[in-house]
């Protein structure tokens, strides 16, 4: 008996005990919530979300910071997700501003007219028309930094206070802790037969960058040995179908430009009121590795067999008669469609003597070549095709005044020193415009920019969120902009705790690197499978990645920029695509279609308006097979860069379309009309 009294007393103490303590808890909580706190004036935006910076205080709640800033204890703890480890006094803590819908709507009345393009209208004369700079006007409408184009909208500031406050926030200077920065080089453990030449070229850096990370390195290396490599970013600048270790190496990545391309301001002539010169006969120069000599070759000698007395033999090989040299077969298939646009252009009265020059790929080729008096009498030069000869032709070109098209490299240093130049392939940049720009219409979703973290290649993903922020908020109040930054390394979890289940998940993906994006791929496929509302936005080069199932990209809907796409529904490709087989025996691939498109487009300007139609080539748009070029002059004495890039989107059903073309052809979407 006595011992149950005690077992009962004790339990009625612990009881007392605990009623104590809850009691003390809620009274505690009670007090703190009355506590007033100071509601921060500090904001900042990170990753394209603006925050106020809060700085925690004694006694302040999760509770009480959610009622102060009128946000949810949810969003809170989202964004600063070390607060399940508790409040700390000192703790500095994100939490997302959220503006009145209705006062910005009003305040955007009271702070723009909405001025809408007609035909002769241009950045230049709406400056002049409301007595507002050029610069305001892009900074309030970032997409007619290109140009504008008819029926368009565009947004006049009316002081420039409203320019100040768009500006308000330094997007430039996006916070550095709101990624994880990783060291700026790795570690290697020396092999077997490994040597430095070896470990360089796996790494793709030089000695002198090894050494510098390694003083101490001597001239042999020992198994077992630890290296320091530096992280090198990889070039991300894009090629069609050339491959060379010359090819790209002078390209600037994401170089500054002006503000206002030149040609937005200056009144270029419109193409149809200069006299056409379709009587004259042009002298066009086509420079390309064709490897003729090669391609004469009738057999080559093998010595590959021994015979019974341990001697080689030296056997004649003949070679097909449809043998093409391997490094020249880019650049047949390229001529090869140019020539069937000379072909098209003489039945429609272009006269033509076609030059062709043989550059072998060799810059003492190249020199010779520029020695021949002929070639400095051309009314155009196509190509050549590598960076280091386009280098000296440009030269030449510049020096000569003769207009030369760069078909594929992508050197904006060559844009820039000669204004004689034409940039076919547009460059990274305008790339990622066109990426930023699409990407801003998903402006009601949960936008989540996904990348490796590398130190290195920070500074890029900084101008790519950027970018899509400048477009994000130009029409859409901050508050509504959901936008995630991923460090992706391995795990979906991450991936997983990005996801919003209420909207759907656009995964922003602005890398060419193929293990990378294969992984990031693999693992949103995964989520796609399970449920989860996932689709992707990438880059043009990943129509060449070989390790990704295509099947992914169709399951998550998948669009890409890119400044060429060919749509073989269209009755022009399949009219030329029917003309290849009958002349060459062959199937075309994209590098002859290409050749093709520039052909057509240049020796079509050329016909139409002699050899000074650089002087209305801004305003010149005819159909071609797989591209919109789009020609920007940035400065008085540059060149002109093609800044035409496209989204193309994967459907389901094993669809790929333009996405400009599904909304020009107000085309809707469904499984039905898919399968059909």
């Amino acid at each position: 008996m006595v011992k149950y009294l005690e077992l009962n007393i004790l339990i009625v103490k612990k009881s007392l005990v605990l009623f104590i303590a809850l009691f003390v808890a809620t009274i505690s909580i009670a007090q703190n919530d009355t506590i007033t706190i100071e509601k921060s004036t500090d904001k900042v935006i990170i990753g394209g979300q603006v925050y106020y910076v809060h700085i925690v205080k004694q006694g302040e709640t999760l509770f009480s910071l959610s009622r102060t800033y009128e946000v949810s204890q949810k969003e809170i703890a989202k964004e600063n997700p070390e607060i399940f480890l508790g409040l700390q006094v000192g703790q500095a803590l994100k939490i997302p501003y959220f503006a009145n819908e209705e006062e910005k709507l009003e305040k955007d009345k009271k702070s723009f007219i909405y001025h809408k393009v007609k035909k002769g209208h241009t950045l230049y004369s709406l400056s002049k028309k409301y007595n507002v700079s050029q610069e305001d006007i892009i900074v309030c409408n970032p997409t007619v930094r290109y140009g504008i184009n008819v029926n368009q909208i565009v947004k006049i500031p009316k002081s420039k206070q409203v320019v100040d406050a768009i500006q308000k926030f330094p997007l430039a200077e996006t916070l550095k802790d709101t990624i994880r920065i990783t060291d700026e080089y790795i570690y290697h453990t020396v092999q077997k037969k490994e040597t430095l030449y070896s470990i360089t070229r796996n790494y793709e850096i030089t000695e002198d960058m090894l050494l510098e990370y390694n003083p101490d390195l001597g001239d042999i290396l020992s198994i077992g040995q630890v290296l320091k490599i530096p992280k090198v970013q990889s070039v991300l600048a894009e090629t069609i179908m050339f491959k060379s270790d010359s090819l790209g190496l002078d390209s600037i990545l994401f170089q500054e430009k002006a503000t206002i391309a030149y040609s937005d301001t200056f009144n270029f002539a419109e193409c149809e009121q200069i006299e056409p010169f379709k009587e004259e006969v042009f002298q066009v120069a086509v420079m390309l590795p064709l490897y003729l000599e090669k391609n004469d070759e009738e057999f080559y000698i093998d010595s590959t067999e021994y015979d019974d007395f341990g001697k080689k033999i030296h056997e004649k090989v003949y070679y097909s008669p449809y043998y093409i040299y391997p490094k020249s077969l880019s650049a047949v298939e390229f001529y090869e469609g140019l020539l069937l646009s000379v072909d098209s252009l003489k039945q429609a009265g272009l006269s033509i003597n076609l030059n062709v020059y043989d550059t072998r790929n060799d810059t003492a080729r190249v020199h010779e070549l520029l020695l021949d008096p002929d070639l400095a009498n051309m009314d155009l030069i196509i190509g050549p095709i590598y960076n280091n000869e386009v280098k000296l032709v440009s030269e030449f070109s510049k020096n000569h005044g003769i207009n030369m098209i760069s078909p594929l490299s992508d050197n904006l240093k060559l844009v820039d020193n000669n204004p004689y130049f034409f940039q076919v392939h547009p460059s990274y940049e305008a790339q990622i415009e066109e990426f930023a720009k699409y990407t801003s219409t998903f402006q009601d979703k949960n936008i989540v920019i996904v990348h490796n973290g590398d130190s290195l290649g920070y500074s890029n993903i900084e101008m790519v969120k950027n970018r899509i922020f400048s477009y994000l908020s130009i029409d859409t109040l901050v508050n509504n902009i959901q936008f995630k930054e991923v460090v992706f390394k391995d795990s979906i979890n991450v991936f997983q705790h990005a996801l919003d289940q209420e909207v759907s998940n656009i995964f922003v993906v602005p890398s060419n690197n193929e293990a990378f994006v294969t992984d990031v791929i693999t693992k949103l496929n995964t989520l796609k499978t399970f449920g989860s509302d996932v689709s992707v936005v990438g880059l043009s080069r990943w129509q060449r990645f070989r390790n990704v199932d295509p099947e992914y990209y169709f399951n998550l809907n998948l669009s890409l920029a890119t400044p060429f796409f060919i749509d073989y529904h269209h009755e022009d490709v399949r009219s030329f695509v029917l003309k290849y087989r009958r002349t060459y025996r062959t199937e075309p691939k994209q590098i002859a279609i290409h050749g093709y498109d520039v052909g057509l487009y240049f020796l079509s300007a050329l016909r139409d308006h002699g050899t000074n139609f650089s002087n209305c080539i801004v305003n010149y748009n005819i159909d071609l097979l797989q591209a919109n070029y789009k020609f920007v002059k940035w400065y008085e004495n540059s060149g002109f860069e093609n800044v035409g890039v496209d989204m193309i989107k994967y459907y389901d059903g094993y669809n790929v379309f333009r996405i400009s073309e599904l909304k020009n052809d107000a085309i809707i979407l469904t499984e039905n009309n898919l399968d059909e």
